[in-house]
């Protein structure tokens, strides 16, 4: 049996190895991976033209449905003022609240042309949300230089055509500037959104934002970013549909 002092010498002698010995440094926590098709955060900040004619845009909200207020809110996608476009064949696109059953048509005219320029409407408009109409389907091109008003409207009784809901906006093409031509050069994506829309060109950064949220349907960061773009043209309907 070994005495007290010897126990005591030993015990010391393990305390003292313990307290050299270093203490290994906690592990770090692995980078959390990247969401797939997670999209960079641009920010779209729409600023009109100067020279755009303001005041031209017409909803079909609460205060304009009258008699018929069982009927969806109805919004041509453009500024309240002259929309602009740099492509021939842009898309136009509307928001509609809620589905119903009736007829829906979207008309394009240009000033002093007795027939309109596209004229074309679907049985139902049985789909809410936001919707769009590429003028290449239809093999329309726009002439630079042009206003051209378009409208879409619901058609409860076609017999009747004074008691149609009508939403409408306006759209001139432009030639893009040599600025614009360089911004461009190279982006794409959301970067070439956020282009157009600094430039004020409205449709074309709607048409490109989405045209991302069509190839990324589930990605919300998309949705979010074409509702701030929605928000400046005060579409907050259309714009708040995407927030949710």
């Amino acid at each position: 049996m070994k005495s007290f002092p010897g126990i005591l010498m030993i015990a010391l002698l393990i305390a003292s190895t313990q307290a050299q010995t270093p203490t290994p440094p906690p592990k770090a926590s692995p980078s959390p991976a990247p969401v797939p098709g997670a999209a960079r955060y641009v920010s779209l900040k729409y600023k009109a033209p100067a020279n755009a004619i303001a005041g031209i845009r017409h909803d079909v909200d609460a205060g304009t449905r009258g008699w018929n207020a069982t009927m969806p809110a109805l919004y041509a996608l453009a500024p309240n003022h002259t929309g602009f476009t740099t492509r021939g064949q842009p898309s136009l696109f509307w928001y509609q609240s809620s589905p119903a059953s009736t007829r829906i048509e979207l008309t394009l005219i240009e000033p002093k042309k007795p027939k309109p320029v596209l004229r074309v409407g679907a049985d139902k408009a049985d789909q809410a949300g936001i919707h769009r109409l590429p003028l290449e389907r239809y093999n329309v091109t726009l002439a630079p230089g042009i206003l051209y008003k378009w409208t879409i409207a619901l058609v409860p009784d076609p017999a009747s055509r004074s008691q149609d809901l009508i939403a409408s906006g306006t759209i001139q093409r432009i030639e893009p500037d040599a600025q614009l031509t360089s911004a461009l050069s190279g982006a794409k994506g959301m970067d070439k959104a956020a282009t157009y829309a600094s430039k004020g060109i409205w449709y074309d950064a709607l048409e490109t934002v989405t045209n991302e949220v069509d190839a990324a349907p589930k990605n919300k960061g998309i949705r979010l970013q074409r509702a701030t773009l929605l928000e400046q043209a005060e579409l907050k309907e259309a714009a708040a549909s995407e927030r949710k």
